[in-house]
């Protein structure tokens, strides 16, 4: 046989079977990468399932507060010709004030400023265009204090003797609780069971035994301020404030997930 031919049928085979290699070589590839390719599909169904497995229910608790601290805003508030004469009234008053909140038994901590403001009063000259400088012909000095009372039923002598000793502003009187903690544990513990409950009477209705707790969530809501609107109309009319606190709501609700077994 002719040397080119030998070589032309060598060269043939080693085509065939480097093909033959390649094609074997890539084949074991395909069936791990499907099944790589359907697994996660099969994960995401079972942690879908497992996420919306159970009952779902909320739970409501609330607990009525009689507040135990009420708050006032309290201030001098004085308009004169001169600055210096305004700021050193409006000092002076203040200083005044503070010192028989102190001697009523409002502790230091108790009294904060909230407030120091400073007023030029400007007048407008009168021309028939509207023209002209404005013109300062006083100043006014206004100083405001916020006052926590916690001995509650001394707030009407406490604000009249405020007025006594040179306040002439008090407004947004409220009332509050000092210390929500134990009054948010037992609203808790009643949005707890509500939950319970209702999960309860889910799960018998629907002829299945109720599961564990699975997860919990939630929301708690402050007592809003109780406001005493009627404060500055009593100081007007002379005389000490009435003084009706009522109550305040503390809320918390929860989101609560059982099992089923």
């Amino acid at each position: 046989m002719p040397n080119r031919m030998i070589i032309g049928i060598a060269a043939l085979l080693l085509t065939v079977a480097a093909a033959l290699g390649t094609l074997f070589a890539v084949t074991p590839q395909l069936t791990p990468s499907i099944a790589e390719a359907n697994q996660p599909a099969n994960a995401n169904a079972q942690v879908a399932a497992d996420v919306n497995t159970g009952i779902m229910v909320s739970g409501e608790g609330k607990v009525n507060v009689k507040p135990n601290i009420a708050i006032a805003n309290i201030g001098v508030d004085i308009t004169t010709a001169s600055l210096s004469d305004a700021t050193n009234q409006a000092n002076t008053k203040m200083a005044a004030v503070i010192e028989k909140l102190k001697s009523l038994g409002i502790a230091e901590k108790d009294i904060q400023t909230t407030s120091y403001n400073l007023y030029p009063i400007t007048q407008q000259p009168r021309t028939p265009d509207g023209s002209g400088t404005p013109t300062i012909t006083g100043y006014r000095v206004s100083n405001q204090v916020r006052v926590t009372i916690r001995k509650i039923d001394d707030l009407g002598k406490i604000l009249e003797q405020a007025v006594s000793a040179g306040a002439n502003s008090i407004y947004g009187v409220s009332f509050g609780v000092d210390d929500l903690a134990p009054y948010q544990q037992q609203a808790r513990a009643a949005a707890i069971k509500d939950a319970q409950d209702k999960a309860a009477q889910l799960a018998k209705s629907a002829n299945i035994q109720l599961g564990p707790v699975l997860a919990i969530s939630e929301g708690t809501q402050g007592p809003g301020p109780v406001f005493a609107t009627n404060a500055r109309l009593s100081l007007a009319q002379g005389g000490e404030v009435p003084v009706q606190t009522g109550e305040t709501q503390i809320i918390v609700n929860v989101s609560v997930r059982f099992g089923i077994k």
